[in-house]
């Protein structure tokens, strides 16, 4: 009897404090004060941009390349406000001056060199320093062409200084 008493005052105590907290858990978030805005995010997600592959001055393929801009911390998003169109086509102009053709593969943008050009002419269009970063977030090939020294490397795993023999390619 004693232990029972025990369990059923246990689930009264606790059916107590749900009854007391249950509202102030269901309301959720706390709410914005009157007039009070949302943070906008600093992040700008860019349209695919079709940057050209050229080797030898032959276009081989087209990288659609998705990145995002990510604002300074006190510069608004509106600052790239309709500069977007101007963005991209400085960015194909550029790409077919000096390729962003990456050394190892024809499917994918050097990333370095896309970013670096993408930094100046943010600072170009919008103001030096107003663009904290250039994130690229996807590349999809229009084809899939075959490097000339064949397909990227992962690199080798460390071993205990001997290889396995390379299997014999017919």
């Amino acid at each position: 009897m004693i232990a029972r008493s025990a369990l059923t005052r246990r689930l009264l105590i606790a059916t107590a404090l749900l009854a007391v907290a249950g509202p102030a858990l269901a309301s959720g978030p706390p709410k914005k004060k009157e007039g009070e805005a949302a943070a906008p995010d600093p992040t700008i997600k860019l349209q695919p941009i079709a940057v050209p592959i050229i080797v030898d001055g032959k276009l081989l393929n087209y990288i659609f390349v998705n990145m995002t801009l990510k604002m300074a911390p006190t510069v608004p998003v509106t600052a790239m406000e309709g500069q977007e169109p101007l963005l991209r086509d400085a960015v194909v102009k550029a790409a077919h001056r000096t390729p962003f053709t990456a050394s190892d593969t024809y499917i994918e943008v050097d990333a370095g060199k896309l970013k670096a050009v993408v930094m100046r002419e943010v600072a170009t269009l919008v103001g030096k320093g107003k663009v904290a970063s250039v994130e690229i977030t996807k590349q999809i090939a229009r084809k899939q062409i075959p490097h000339p020294s064949g397909p990227k490397r992962a690199a080798a795993p460390a071993s205990g200084g001997h290889s396995a023999p390379a299997a014999a390619h017919h």
